[in-house]
């Protein structure tokens, strides 16, 4: 079995890296996201099993009710950054030991929060918020699933096989009943954070909680708090995974200034989002909404049309948004134009607009191909001004930067008749 683990983590290399439509980075991925969902989930499961045997689970007080109220209003901001995953089995459970400062959000929303975060570090409202945030950020990012691909590619998936190996040898209840990817799951958790992912996860993280209604000033306080705890020498368990530069507090501030608006106007507006907590009293585990309200089907169906919350804030998108964007880059970004041109065929497809935007966006190849679907893009989210801008450049683009030159194709698009057509109407 181990030979047969190895040897397929080594083939799984060949299929390199995979973009990231959310963040546009390139990321390995040696297992799908379906497959990280559901390692997260039988990992969680055991986890929180193992837990509530030890009388750890802490249920049916102010602090969990408080925590879920938190959680639900990230997650309903989560939806609108990546709208699928309002069909994920979200939950979240207090974990009661005093003495670890810490949270997690798994592959497929799984979380959990330790009471530390409280005895420990004292954390506010705002400041859990921005703790679940940040983990949420990294679950929207796929850093578990990229976290588990890391272990599974290196020493790390070594020992994972042996385990699984070792497992079988022993007789069942001894808590080595998972598998493959259940166990690089859970491993996944206790990795650290490269600074990349870091930093993402407290972009995301910052705006998810300013777009709940949760002040980010109190993304500096919280990281001034951990980095005092126990007078600065043992630095809680949640920074050991989450790495601190010295200009960390610095670039959160600087994000809480641009995110600043949002929170004004959360603060502004009811909370009128569905249910995405699972109830754990229901049999089936699903979310319970309330008499009348939306789906979370409608829920997610409604925001995907909204360019608001297309990706987190960005120079970028915010070019975009605004018809700003201009494509320059020809020869450097050829091979990203080539290999990632397929896919927003079939993100054009799917009206997935914001992933196409950002992927568009992020090779920034000059084409009228590459126009014509910031055009498409900005029509399907709404933003009639910005498609028209990049209709007609992409028309103008046909004159010398048409996609079907030597080597080149349109994949299926007539674009410049049918950018002409937009431009008409």
């Amino acid at each position: 079995m181990l030979r047969a683990f190895l040897s397929t983590a080594a083939l799984a290399l060949l299929a390199g890296c995979a973009q990231n439509t959310l963040t546009g980075r390139d990321q390995l991925m040696l297992v799908t996201e379906a497959q990280a969902v559901s390692g997260s989930a039988q990992a969680y499961s055991q986890m929180m099993g193992q837990l509530d045997k030890k009388k750890q689970i802490e249920t049916g007080t102010p602090r969990t009710g408080k925590v879920r109220e938190i959680t639900e209003r990230l997650i309903a901001q989560a939806v609108r950054f990546r709208p699928e995953t309002a069909q994920w089995s979200w939950d979240v459970q207090v974990i009661n030991d005093p003495k670890v400062v810490n949270a997690f959000c798994m592959a497929g929303g799984k979380m959990a929060i330790y009471s530390g975060m409280w005895e420990k570090l004292k954390a506010t409202d705002d400041e859990v918020a921005q703790v679940m945030g940040h983990e949420i950020g990294h679950a929207l990012a796929n850093h578990t699933q990229e976290r588990m691909s890391v272990a599974m590619a290196t020493s790390v998936g070594v020992q994972v096989a042996a385990i699984l190996v070792s497992s079988r040898n022993n007789s069942p209840g001894t808590g080595l009943a998972l598998t493959g990817v259940a166990m690089a799951a859970a491993i996944a958790i206790q990795l650290p954070n490269s600074r990349e992912s870091e930093a993402e996860a407290d972009q995301i993280g910052i705006e998810l909680a300013a777009r709940a209604g949760y002040d980010p000033k109190a993304a500096v306080t919280l990281w001034e708090k951990m980095g005092k705890l126990d007078g600065g020498k043992a630095p809680p368990e949640f920074i050991s995974t989450h790495p601190s530069p010295e200009n960390r507090a610095a670039r959160l501030k600087e994000l809480g200034a641009r995110v600043e608006p949002l929170y004004a106007a959360a603060r502004a507006r009811p909370h009128d989002a569905p249910s995405f907590l699972v109830a754990r009293e229901a049999a089936n585990e699903r979310a319970v909404g309330k008499p009348g309200e939306m789906t979370r089907e409608e829920y997610a169906a409604k925001v995907a049309k909204e360019g608001d919350a297309m990706t987190f804030q960005s120079e970028t998108f915010d070019r975009f948004r605004g018809g700003k964007t201009v494509l320059e880059c020809r020869s450097d970004c050829s091979f990203g134009y080539t290999t990632r041109k397929t896919k927003w065929k079939e993100l054009h497809d799917k009206h997935s607009w914001r992933d196409l935007a950002v992927s568009v966006l992020q090779i920034g190849y000059l084409s009228d191909l590459s126009y014509f679907l910031l055009a498409e893009s900005a029509h399907g989210l709404g933003l009639n001004d910005a498609a028209s801008v990049y209709y007609k450049r992409a028309l103008d683009a046909g004159r010398e930067f048409g996609c079907g030159g030597v080597g080149f194709s349109c994949e299926g698009f007539e674009v410049q008749k049918l950018a002409a057509a937009a431009v008409k109407k």
